[in-house]
């Protein structure tokens, strides 16, 4: 895992530059994944290490709904057959101004296939007793959406 980490990082802190300097508007989605009273967390292999939600990038002509579908099957191999939308919010981080859409879905299993080029760790917590060090994010969609 060291190695990937050693290749993703540098290209995160070179597309944070980028921010720096564009400041672009982009577009994000988060998804709040729940089987039986837990939820999905995951940790990237680039960043802060903080633990969030699965999610990413929205792309050009993709819906959100379609972006969040795809984000998770991506990073933990979850198929989601529902998902709701629960809101959007904006927030600017990492110097560059994204828009963000959260959806929630329930899921049948708790089994995943964790991807890891991108993702470090994957791990299902209780609402009670989350993973530490939690990314403001996760602060930020708990605050402004009731699940």
């Amino acid at each position: 895992m060291r190695i990937v980490r050693f290749v993703v990082q540098p290209l995160f802190v070179l597309g944070r530059l980028y921010w720096f300097l564009a400041r672009p508007k982009t577009y994000g989605v988060k998804c709040i994944i729940e089987h039986e009273g837990k939820y999905l967390f995951i940790r990237n292999n680039y960043g802060r290490g903080r633990w969030t939600f699965p999610g990413g990038g929205v792309k050009r002509e993709e819906k959100a709904e379609d972006a969040a579908r795809r984000e998770v099957r991506e990073e933990v191999g979850i198929e989601l057959s529902e998902v709701r939308h629960l809101g959007s919010f904006e927030h600017e981080s990492e110097y560059k101004r994204d828009t963000m859409d959260v959806f929630h879905a329930r899921v049948s299993s708790k089994a995943f296939n964790r991807n890891s080029w991108e993702i470090a760790e994957v791990q299902w917590f209780s609402k009670d007793n989350p993973p530490e060090p939690l990314s403001p994010l996760v602060g930020v969609i708990k605050n402004k959406f009731v699940i």
